[in-house]
């Protein structure tokens, strides 16, 4: 379950990071339906990445333990097919709650955006704060999640921080984008 969790945490927060960068750089030059299918694509792309990347480095890691568990083991109680098949397993379980973390991260940043298309509200830079302050609140619950209580609020607002960063970061780029076409 442990190991779930941690793919889950990083998958939303990836998810929420790409879809905040992406729906801040680019409504500064492009219109409501370039930024949302962008934030969309890059949503996708970057479960799928998650997905392969996090079976991939479960695969490693669970292989490296294999050998050093034969080694403890011996051959008398090494039965190769079943660890095969734990460790595929647990990789694919790996993968799949990053995967879908990442999609619930990148979805979170794209509600305002659906709502915001569905009242024929067209505010794109408005929507973008919205869709950047729920996740913000995300983050920060994130982040305060995975700490000591008393070291609660810092991990939270060290989450709301780095977003913030992300934010102007790619709000920086977007403009400095616009200013050229």
């Amino acid at each position: 379950m442990e190991k779930r969790n941690r793919y889950t945490i990083l998958g939303l927060t990836d998810g929420l990071f790409l879809g905040i960068g992406i729906a801040l750089g680019i409504s500064f030059f492009n219109d409501y339906s370039f930024t949302f299918i962008s934030i969309l694509l890059v949503g996708v792309t970057g479960a799928l990445s998650n997905l392969f990347a996090t079976y991939n480095a479960e695969e490693y890691v669970t292989g490296e333990q294999i050998k050093e568990y034969k080694r403890i083991l011996f051959a008398r109680d090494y039965n190769p097919r079943k660890i095969r098949h734990a460790r595929h397993a647990s990789s694919v379980k790996a993968a799949l709650s990053s995967f879908g973390a990442t999609l619930v991260g990148s979805f979170v940043v794209l509600a305002p955006y659906i709502i915001s298309s569905a009242v024929s509200y067209g505010g794109i830079k408005e929507t973008s704060v919205v869709s950047l302050l729920i996740s913000l609140a995300i983050l920060g619950y994130v982040g305060s999640r995975n700490k000591e209580k008393k070291d609660r609020a810092k991990g939270g607002l060290k989450m709301v921080g780095l977003g913030l960063l992300i934010a102007m970061a790619s709000s920086g780029v977007g403009l400095a984008v616009s200013s050229l076409l």
